[in-house]
């Protein structure tokens, strides 16, 4: 059975936050196939900064040269907010049969029993947790056993190219300059 990790968020803009949650799965994690599925627009938000097609570009441009990780469009040409399980169901059905990892950060624990059709969620996948603000992961969850000390609040705070792929580091500081936007 083939062991498939998605990695899903908005990654406006991806920042090396990203990368070292990516390097980490691949190294503790027995993958087959690591899939990054940037959203359209998450449903929790009401708009992103940069373009979903944007988005994906950057994030395909970072992971390229990368053996076993594929940037998906899956969510984005959709033109909408896609739950996670709607996700996962498209996994499930085209990489059948398959084990499913979903990459979250601990941020997102708070939030999980709200995700659209939580219950089946945690039935069909395991969660894999990196650290972030000192949250605790409960034991029924997998830890990445990585700390991701940036997110996308911080980068819209205090813009640090330094936390930006050097692959699209001039892109992003490009794309957010000229719309008067910091990453965000």
């Amino acid at each position: 059975m083939k062991s498939i990790a998605l990695f899903g968020g908005s990654f406006d803009p991806p920042h090396n936050g990203h990368v070292a949650v990516v390097n980490a799965a691949l190294q503790h994690l027995r993958l087959d196939k690591l899939m990054i599925v940037p959203a359209y627009l998450n449903p929790f938000k009401t708009s992103s900064t940069a373009p979903a097609s944007l988005r994906l570009q950057w994030l395909r441009d970072i992971f390229r040269d990368y053996a076993n990780v594929e940037v998906s469009p899956v969510e984005v040409v959709q033109q909408r907010a896609v739950a996670t399980i709607e996700t996962v169901e498209y996994f499930q059905q085209h990489h059948a049969p398959c084990r499913l990892f979903v990459i979250i950060g601990a941020d997102n624990l708070a939030t999980l029993p709200q995700w659209h059709r939580y219950a089946e969620l945690e039935k069909n996948v395991t969660f894999v947790v990196a650290h972030r603000d000192h949250v605790t992961i409960p034991p029924h969850y997998m830890d990445l056993h990585v700390d991701v000390p940036i997110s996308s609040t911080a980068l819209r705070a205090n813009t640090n190219p330094a936390w930006i792929p050097e692959q699209v580091r001039h892109a992003i500081t490009s794309y957010y300059k000229d719309t008067n936007e910091k990453p965000s």
